[in-house]
């Protein structure tokens, strides 16, 4: 590795590092706060319940939610399974993007396989497979349609899917949003979107620890828990209690991640998400400015004109991804992420599979010179 600091560019995967404060919220949890919240009433019990609370409170302005419909779990991927297999009847259709990650399609596939549900997939248009509120409206016009799930962006390509446009365009149709790559990068007012349920990681551009997720629930949706167990309320009962949060929080939450998660949403309210925003798509325009000029590099799913996340795939060509991936690592310490990203749709659309891509992620710490480093090393790794 060349001299120098480590330059971390693969935010798609998850953020490094995590928001000031947040290592400080885990432990001071562990060591002052972390009786078992909402089972009994002595003092630690009690520091827990607030500690918890006091999140849900935080994360909830955040995303513009209501806190009683905020939960907690353990990542984007639970509560996106919770959703599609408590949403989704033998018989039933749903719609979703060419953009999107296993966490949503391996459900589907399942639910495909396992219960007759008809699974359409809206291809979008151009290149990058971008679909439009036009093209939900015909899919939902053609045939009665319980459900549309779809990526806020795409972990491949970043590119913004207009998610509020497709809302109100194939209204009642609930729409349920895969949000692991927006939270905290963009902009996000939850009571505006006009989506029936909001999904994202704590892990990614929220800042928070892995495994912590949360759902974000709207008045037009009944979801039912997919795992049922003790919630410290309604003890005499052999049920689940019918209210939020604890129908959907069965078993002892994850203190510690919830108190990480909320310490990273009160960074990043007090940065700006906007000035986040702002900060993650100029780099990004100067990473594909600056890849764009080197010889045998294609840039994919990339366009100046569309809504883009700190996210870029780019392939060089004659030169296998993993292979440049690891020598960007072990010669440069540069670290993004080779292959196919657990999205092989989004893949297959815009014409990278099987080999799939380079993905650059940007993240609030980055700055203009690691992207100049990483323009740097492709270039000289090319020429080779």
């Amino acid at each position: 590795m060349t001299a120098g600091r480590p330059i971390y560019l693969d935010h798609g995967a998850t953020s490094f590092p995590k928001a000031p404060g947040v290592v400080e919220a885990m432990t001071r949890y562990l060591e002052h706060e972390a009786g078992n919240p909402g089972r009994g009433g002595h003092r630690l019990t009690v520091a827990a319940s607030r500690a918890i609370e006091d999140a849900r409170e935080e994360i909830a302005r955040f995303l513009g939610a209501d806190p009683e419909r905020t939960l907690f779990g353990s990542g984007a991927t639970f509560w996106l399974n919770t959703v599609l297999l408590t949403q989704l009847n033998p018989g039933d259709r749903v719609v979703t993007s060419a953009l999107e990650h296993n966490a949503v399609m391996r459900p589907l596939r399942w639910l495909e396989r396992s219960r007759g549900v008809e699974v359409v997939v809206e291809t979008g248009e151009g290149l990058g497979g971008l679909p439009s509120a036009e093209g939900f409206r015909a899919r939902v016009a053609a045939a009665p349609t319980a459900l549309i799930i779809l990526t806020h962006a795409s972990n491949v390509t970043g590119a913004v899917l207009p998610v509020a446009e497709i809302a109100r365009a194939v209204a009642p149709v609930p729409v349920v949003v895969d949000g692991a790559q927006t939270a905290g990068s963009l902009p996000v007012d939850f009571s505006n979107l006009g989506a029936a349920a909001y999904v994202c990681s704590g892990h990614k551009g929220l800042l928070g620890p892995q495994g912590s997720g949360v759902l974000l629930l709207g008045n037009g949706i009944d979801v039912e828990p997919l795992i049922r167990g003790g919630t410290g309320s309604r003890s005499e009962s052999e049920e689940m209690p019918q209210h939020l949060p604890d129908r959907l929080e069965a078993g002892t939450p994850n203190g510690p991640g919830i108190a990480g998660l909320g310490a990273a949403c009160r960074w990043l309210d007090e940065r700006g998400i906007a000035a986040i925003a702002e900060h993650e798509q100029r780099l990004v325009r100067r990473l594909a400015g600056g890849l764009s000029e080197v010889s045998g590099v294609r840039l994919h799913g990339w366009s100046d004109g569309t809504p883009h996340t700190g996210v870029l795939s780019f392939t060089v060509a004659g030169h296998d991804n993993g292979e440049l991936a690891a020598r960007l690592d072990r010669r440069d310490g540069i670290m993004i992420r080779p292959g196919l990203h657990c999205a092989p749709a989004a893949h297959r659309r815009i014409g990278t599979f099987p080999d799939g891509t380079l993905r650059a992620g940007i993240g609030p710490f980055n700055t203009d010179d690691d992207v100049d480093a990483l323009v740097g090393a492709v270039r000289a790794l090319s020429s080779r």
